[in-house]
């Protein structure tokens, strides 16, 4: 099964209202993903609301979302706002450099290609 990592936006300046909505968005395109059989990994959804439960710093997520990509993705879908997301800019980075297959799908209900892919 090939696994494709969500990059998007999470933190979007703390407001609570504004990681609730990324969650959400993020987590439709992994229903879609699961829905479609395709393996997906999804860091909004691993560590949903972590900055109210733990005192680990935005760094060690970003870091742990890294090394899940670099240890276990084949490819990377940039979901829409993700140019807004420090951190998905350099996940969306790293998977060019890295010979990741990258998907830029417009909504969720833009995922043929993807699904194609996934199940080639």
């Amino acid at each position: 099964m090939k696994i494709i990592f969500i990059a998007g936006p999470y933190y979007g300046g703390g407001d609570l209202r504004n990681i609730d909505k990324n969650i959400r968005e993020a987590e439709s395109f992994a229903i879609a993903l699961a829905n479609r059989g395709v393996g997906f990994f999804g860091p909004h959804l691993h560590t949903a609301r972590f900055e109210l439960r733990t005192i680990a710093p935005e760094d060690y997520y970003k870091e742990l979302d890294m090394q899940i990509l670099q240890r276990a993705c084949d490819a990377l879908v940039a979901i829409p706002g993700w140019e807004k997301s420090q951190g998905a800019r350099v996940e969306v980075e790293w998977a060019e450099k890295n010979g990741r297959k990258i998907f830029y799908p417009k909504s969720i209900d833009d995922l043929e290609v993807i699904v194609r892919w996934a199940k080639d």
